[in-house]
């Protein structure tokens, strides 16, 4: 069925639609930039940090937008204008809505931090692989819809709202079960993740970087929160609880295991974490050790060098764990080889 505008308005959070004129059918995507608009679609104006969405609305009504929304009080447009507290933030939810809401027909495994995000995600996405599973990811660097790649663009920040969303309706269609996000800092606190119901939030560990556009390492901090924020909100799946996995090293642990969830699982060196590595040996192009979890011990081998290899590896385990319901660890085969 065809959505209406009004159908993708009810999508946003309560209070974020302050205004609207209308309605109509939206027949293409939802799109944030004017060359992107097709026949029938959706334009969201909003201001960015070079110029203003809303200065291209004559543009995209030019290639056809069948409505617009944004944060300006306007008037006199000749398609339905919805005034909403802040376009940027609702893009996701708009997009959401347009592609029926696909993140919720898979499993989804977000990933966040500031080292170990595209590796973890790749291995997370390999473990799932080999365990039988459907899944695809989107990273930084590029995004498996299921038998096709796409490159997400710059490789450097989580790809627009829009594009994540077509992305996870691809996926979707294609009858993939699960996925692993990527998800950066500037992508979480610019609301391109709206609308991602997510199952699984995942923190490799947070250092002071990007301060440059967070401005503080709490407001960066708090951007990365956005994750764990999302999964005690997002819709529930069958069958499928709510867990926050998180580095136990890290001095930010308490921090991100606070939020809501179901189950809180800890990884780490830390004797006290859910999964705890011992008996650590570096070994040129490979690291071995012991990870201790549910009163078992397995030796495991794993071809990464050093401790971000070693982190890396933790939660690679954990997420095995949570995702692989009913069985054990030991069914998976790593890039390495797990005996125990």
């Amino acid at each position: 069925m065809t959505p209406r505008l009004s159908d993708l308005l009810n999508a946003l959070p309560a209070g974020d639609l302050l205004a609207v004129s209308g309605d109509a059918e939206i027949t293409a995507p939802v799109v944030e930039a004017d060359a992107d608009v097709r026949p029938g679609g959706l334009f969201v104006a909003r201001p960015g940090l070079t110029s203003d969405g809303h200065d291209f609305i004559p543009r995209a009504l030019a290639r056809g937008a069948a409505a617009v929304v944004g944060q300006r009080d306007l008037a006199g447009l000749p398609v339905p204008y919805a005034r909403v507290r802040d376009a940027q933030e609702a893009v996701g939810w708009l997009a959401a809505a347009y592609h029926g809401f696909p993140s919720r027909q898979m499993i989804i495994i977000g990933v966040t931090g500031t080292d170990g995000k595209t590796t973890t995600s790749h291995m997370i996405h390999s473990v799932l692989a080999a365990a039988g599973l459907r899944a695809g990811f989107i990273s930084t660097v590029a995004a498996d819809l299921g038998g096709q790649l796409a490159d997400t663009g710059l490789h450097v920040t989580t790809p627009g709202a829009p594009q994540t969303q077509s992305y996870l309706a691809h996926m979707a269609a294609a009858g993939l079960t699960h996925c692993v996000l990527e998800m950066t800092s500037h992508g979480l606190a610019q609301g391109r993740l709206n609308g991602v119901d997510v199952d699984i939030a995942v923190m490799t560990n947070v250092t002071h970087e990007h301060l440059d556009y967070h401005g503080t390492f709490e407001r960066y901090r708090a951007a990365k929160g956005r994750l764990f924020q999302m999964l005690s909100q997002s819709a529930r799946k069958p069958g499928q609880a709510k867990v926050s996995v998180v580095n136990a090293d890290d001095p930010n642990a308490d921090f991100f295991a606070a939020f809501p969830s179901d189950r809180a699982l800890r990884y780490g060196i830390a004797s006290d974490a859910d999964f705890c590595a011992t008996d650590i040996v570096h070994r040129p192009g490979c690291t071995q050790f012991v990870l201790r979890h549910g009163g078992r011990a397995d030796l495991v081998h794993l071809p990464l060098a050093g401790e971000v290899g070693l982190s890396t590896a933790m939660f690679f385990d954990a997420g095995v764990y949570v995702l692989v319901v009913g069985t054990t660890l030991a069914i998976v085969k790593m890039f390495g080889e797990r005996r125990g």
